[in-house]
């Protein structure tokens, strides 16, 4: 008989109920101090037997009323398989609408990994469509439209009330703080080093003022940027476009699902750090006594002077070993390998001769097939140049036309690709340079400021001079120092 049921489902929490242990890795059944919590899913399982008389398992809906009318077609159609009478087949998608979205998003997820796609980029993927299918309440198929996303993702954007704090209460604890926020502590302590709030203590003694808490509510109540929400619309349409080429929808019901113009509300634009700034950065850095996350001050100067000199991003230097490197060629090079690279090709980057010089007496001795900058840094990489930048007087954020301007560590990205400009290197060069896919997007990467359009127009020729004077001349207030 089938009959609906809900799995347990076991995981290993710290003691304080956080999923992460104090070095921010996922708690297993090894780690020191591991709880074991035992849960119900939230899905409802369904047992039946097939037509051939094997038990069946399959995940149905969140909602038992859904899951039950699920089961019951699966149950009456392998009843009538097993009988032998045939179903009509008009519907060629049938097998597939009887399906939970759940089982779908699963198929899609093993189709991006055998791509070759990150596991990072999976899990993101997966986390955005999970949250627009689960926030819509949708559970088949049949339920996708337009409508109700487009309902969920307007909520997304609207700011919310933010969280009110008890009175009197002057100091709260990180458990107090994260209940009144609706967060896990974990997630607190994260929030409150990204944003450099004031805390007190550590470990048990470990304190957040009022005004800590206060701003952290303020953040919480702000409703998500027309980026953040851009993510949502592109993992949902890339979902169904996918369940549309393998033949599991006719066609695609958020088709006219749109991306919200991202123009009018820039939440973390970046900026380009100029030649002094870097230099002084590569001082402060290394005249530092810090360490993060295992990278002392040496490894952190080698890894900025990479990072300013290939325009590679964070994962893609964390993926380098000393044998990427060929530092004795003519010219020196470096060498990323397709699957850690975002287009999934391989790229050979010439390196600057100076560039070139630091790595190769930083790299000697070190282990050939080791990480060159191992660990968990490129997760936290704002917050590791932030601290650095501070040393070297460098504001973080600056006012910019349209708000503020961040120079985090993709930054050092948009200073490669803005160097590569100024230095008069033509743009599909640097395009290429950039392993970009098209030269409007290296365009977004390369900064224009004032002086540079300054410099531009005063390369013009000088239309205002007496006819008949030998070459171009220009006036006394337009040549530049």
């Amino acid at each position: 008989m089938a009959s609906l049921y809900r799995p347990k489902v076991v995981e290993y929490r710290m003691p304080d109920g956080s999923t992460r242990d104090p070095e921010g890795r996922r708690v297993r059944k090894d780690t020191t101090g591991a709880v074991r919590h035992v849960t119900e899913s939230p899905t409802w399982w369904g047992r039946y037997r097939d037509a051939n008389g094997d038990r069946q398992q399959v995940p149905l809906s969140e909602s038992k009323t859904k899951a039950r009318a699920m089961l019951d077609e699966l149950a009456h159609d392998s009843r009538l398989d097993a009988l032998g009478i045939e179903r009509p087949a008009a519907d060629p998608f049938a097998a597939h609408r009887k399906r939970p979205l759940a089982g779908h998003l699963a198929d899609f997820g093993g189709a991006l990994r055998a791509k070759g796609d990150t596991e990072e980029h999976v899990g993101r993927t997966l986390t955005f469509v999970r949250s627009v299918l689960d926030g819509c309440e949708f559970s088949a198929l049949d339920d996708l439209d337009t409508g109700p996303v487009n309902e969920w993702l307007a909520a997304l954007r609207a700011d919310r009330p933010a969280a009110e704090l008890p009175a009197g209460v002057d100091q709260f604890t990180p458990r107090q703080a994260a209940a009144l926020l609706g967060l896990k502590p974990l997630s607190v302590t994260k929030a409150v080093s990204r944003h450099r709030l004031a805390a007190t203590g550590a470990g048990r003694k470990r304190r957040y003022p009022r005004a800590t808490v206060e701003a952290l509510a303020a953040l919480q109540a702000r409703g998500g940027s027309p980026e953040t929400v851009n993510h949502y619309v592109r993992a949902v349409r890339s979902f169904c476009r996918w369940l549309v080429k393998n033949r599991r929808l006719p066609y695609n019901p958020l088709e006219t699902l749109a991306l919200v113009n991202t123009a009018s509300d820039r939440r973390h634009d970046r900026r380009e750090l100029t030649a002094g700034e870097l230099r002084r950065l590569l001082d402060a850095t290394r005249s530092s006594g810090e360490t993060f996350r295992g990278l002392g001050p040496a490894d952190r100067v080698a890894l900025y002077a990479c990072a300013c000199g290939t325009g590679f991003r964070a994962g893609a230097l964390a993926s380098l070993t000393p044998e990427s490197f060929d530092l004795s060629g003519t010219p020196p090079v470096v060498v990323l390998a397709a699957r850690k690279n975002k287009s999934r090709k391989q790229r050979t980057q010439p390196l600057p001769a100076d560039v070139a010089g630091l790595l190769r007496s930083w790299l000697a001795g070190r282990e050939k097939d080791r990480p060159a900058w191992p660990g968990t840094w490129h997760e936290r990489g704002a917050e590791m140049i932030r601290a650095d930048l501070a040393l070297a007087g460098i504001p973080y954020a600056v006012e910019g036309p349209d708000g503020p301007l961040f120079a985090d560590f993709h930054a050092l990205r948009h200073s490669y690709i803005t160097a590569l400009g100024r230095g008069g290197v033509d743009l599909r060069t640097a395009q290429e340079l950039a392993g970009h896919s098209t030269p409007v997007l290296t365009a977004r990467y390369s900064h224009r400021r004032l002086h540079d359009l300054a410099g531009a127009v005063d390369k013009l020729p000088d239309f205002l001079s007496p006819a008949g004077k030998a070459g171009p001349v220009k006036p006394a207030s337009r040549r530049r120092a």
